[in-house]
């Protein structure tokens, strides 16, 4: 987990979720990089790009449940 006011832009996070595995009652962890392009400091607001998706918006709450670094997989 983070802090909004330690990110910079070009910061890369990892957004960690549990997926399925096809069709089936298993799940793995996932993770995809989410990179901070720019930063809005007064609305606390970040524009970021998901999975090298195109930027969008990201308030700081959403920034805060991402993960600093790159979880192991075990």
């Amino acid at each position: 987990m983070t802090t909004f006011s330690k990110l910079r832009p070009g910061d890369v996070l990892w957004d960690c979720r549990r997926t399925k595995m096809g069709n089936t009652t298993m799940s793995q962890m996932s993770s995809w990089p989410v990179k901070i392009v720019s930063m809005d400091v007064e609305r606390q607001t970040a524009m970021a790009s998901w999975n090298s998706n195109a930027p969008r918006l990201y308030t700081a709450r959403q920034l805060e449940k991402l993960r600093r670094s790159k979880p192991a997989r075990s």
